[in-house]
């Protein structure tokens, strides 16, 4: 085998150029797609056939081009967006890279048609044209459409190697609902084999937008993100948190107008939801972030999928807080069968003595409250609550519940401290003793009194209230052993609230299996009505959930037509 280094001819190097651009034929269109936007179109229509093997046609309503920058578009290392390098560090635009005609060309047959306003004729070029393409008048609207043909017809083991027709359908499908969603100022539709898969019309409402990607239903669930500084601004929508999946695949982010991956957008957005989800599930994303073009890179990724932020930390904090207080503002007013929140109706009553045979850590007799649209119904299991209304029935798990409600109070410090009649004592190791000592402050915000008391030995005192029936030395050591596996040494004092919180609420909270009372039940099922119930514990698990009157009948089968011959359904 000759192994000397040699200079490979022009065609054999466009052609590898063309393949770190050119993978499949939703790369064709995300390449396009990005000219038509930087030419200012606001209509953009998408047609392919056989999954874009045959043929992508990409036509917009944009500036245009002249017959010779036409002919000069389909050389390599040709832009309009680039003069100097200076000017890689001030991008505006989505597609930069002089490559991406000609690498399409490469692997293709392309014809341009286009014609700018100024003039009265377009022209058509094709990338065959022998001895080099020529650029010959016609007639055509203002704007571009480019045709592309025959992908990978000269490549055919990357022909082969393409996924299914409809595999490859759906890439495009996804890409172009990604583009309307960063781009609501455009209407885009694209077809497949003469068949309307999408159509969106220019909109600014984000939710009909949403529908694009998500369906109807989960995008009733989302929340609106609408955050910004003097020069970085966050907006979109996230799920709320009884909408999740196993993975981070519904998460479009896009900067600037440019659709991107980013592990950095993905942490922080995943930093903000904390404990409000299930682990390992992952909530839906739709994020634009919009920032002077100089505090980013976007000339890091071949097919500009990944950028560099220059500020990441920054960035980081924005989205973080963005989407936290999208989540601090998630209650119960989308439910349409909720309570009307009584004045006279107090705090959640953690306190209240319990009847020796309960031995649960709450109860008390609810007040009565006018129009409460919720009636419990009773336990499953001894370990659901149910309650009904008009309009459906919902599920409580009782030790999520009422484990979500403890937790809440003791991150606001609500409960004054109990000092205990019988205080009781920690044994603890060295390390154990000094990591206490560093959580001492936190504790003591929430009510928890402790201190030395021998050389390895610690005594509590006092305990927030709605702890004290529950709390002892037993339950004290597991939850001081759940937070710290969970902490670690770079954890803000913050991450350590929360984490002693949940673990306290954990295991202070019923347990499945416990028989509750009636009254223990309404205080349970009037805290939704009260606007104090979150959709997850601490740890992420559900702590209710709904089944509407639609839901039912569907189930019932009465939403669907039946042969009442017999007799009236």
């Amino acid at each position: 085998m000759n192994m000397r280094v040699q200079q490979l001819d022009p065609d054999t190097a466009s052609r590898i150029a063309a393949g770190e651009v050119i993978e499949r034929p939703t790369s064709v269109v995300k390449e396009l797609l990005d000219n038509a936007l930087d030419a200012g179109s606001s209509r953009i229509d998408i047609v392919v056939q056989n999954g874009g093997r045959r043929l992508i046609q990409v036509t917009d309503n944009g500036c245009g081009m002249t017959a010779d920058e036409a002919v000069l578009a389909l050389k390599r290392f040709t832009t309009s967006k680039i003069r100097q390098l200076d000017d890689l560090t001030r991008l505006t635009t989505l597609g930069f890279r002089g490559e991406a005609l000609p690498s399409i060309a490469a692997m293709a047959e392309v014809e341009i048609v286009t014609r700018p306003a100024t003039l009265q004729e377009g022209v058509v070029v094709h990338s065959r044209s022998e001895p080099a393409p020529q650029a010959r008048p016609i007639g055509s609207p203002v704007g571009t459409r480019v045709r592309v043909q025959r992908l990978f017809a000269q490549t055919p083991v990357r022909l082969n190697a393409l996924r299914s027709v409809a595999r490859e359908v759906q890439l495009m499908h996804e890409l172009v609902a990604y583009y309307a969603l960063a781009h609501p100022h455009v209407t885009f539709q694209l077809q497949h084999d003469g068949r309307r898969l999408l159509f969106t019309p220019a909109s600014a409402d984000v939710k009909q937008r949403l529908t694009v990607l998500f369906n109807r239903e989960v995008a009733t669930h989302m929340l609106a993100v609408d955050w910004q500084s003097i020069d970085l601004a966050v907006a979109g929508a996230v799920s709320a948190p009884l909408v999740h999946r196993g993975t981070r695949q519904r998460q479009y982010v896009w900067v600037n107008g440019r659709p991107i991956r980013s592990g950095l957008i993905s942490a922080a957005v995943g930093r903000a939801y904390g404990m409000r989800l299930p682990p390992g599930r992952h909530p839906l994303v739709a994020l634009g972030i919009t920032l002077p073009p100089q505090f980013l890179d976007v000339n890091v990724h071949p097919r500009k999928q990944e950028i560099s932020f220059v500020h990441e930390r920054a960035v980081f904090a924005a989205v973080q807080e963005a989407v936290d207080l999208a989540l601090q503002r998630v209650d119960m007013d989308a439910l349409p069968w909720e309570a009307e929140p009584s004045a006279d109706w107090p705090d959640w009553p953690m306190a209240d003595s319990l009847s020796a045979e309960s031995g649960m850590p709450y109860g008390g007799v609810a007040p009565e409250t006018s129009g409460q649209l919720w009636r419990p119904m009773g336990q499953v299991g001894n370990t659901f609550v149910v309650a009904g209304g008009s309009d459906g029935l919902i599920l409580f798990d009782q030790h999520a519940a009422h484990e979500s409600l403890l937790y809440a109070r003791l991150i606001a410090a609500a409960d004054a401290a109990h000092e205990l009649e019988e205080p009781f004592t920690l044994t603890l190791p060295a390390a154990q003793r000094r990591w206490l000592a560093a959580m001492q402050p936190i504790l003591f915000e929430m009510g928890i009194q402790l201190e030395p008391f021998g050389p390895d030995t610690h005594i509590v005192r006092s305990v927030p209230a709605s702890l004290a029936a529950q709390l002892q030395a037993g339950t004290f050591l597991d939850a001081l052993s759940e937070a710290r596996q969970r902490l670690t040494p770079q954890s803000s004092p913050e991450e350590a609230r929360d984490q002693l919180g949940a673990a306290f609420a954990c295991r202070s909270a019923i347990r499945a299996g416990d028989a509750l009372r009636a009254e223990q039940i309404q205080t349970l099922v009037d805290a939704i009505g009260q606007h104090r119930m979150p959709y997850t514990c601490p740890h992420g698990r559900p702590t209710y959930v709904i089944l509407s009157l639609s839901d039912l009948e569907r189930r019932f089968l009465r939403l669907f037509p039946l042969d009442t011959s017999a007799g009236d359904c």
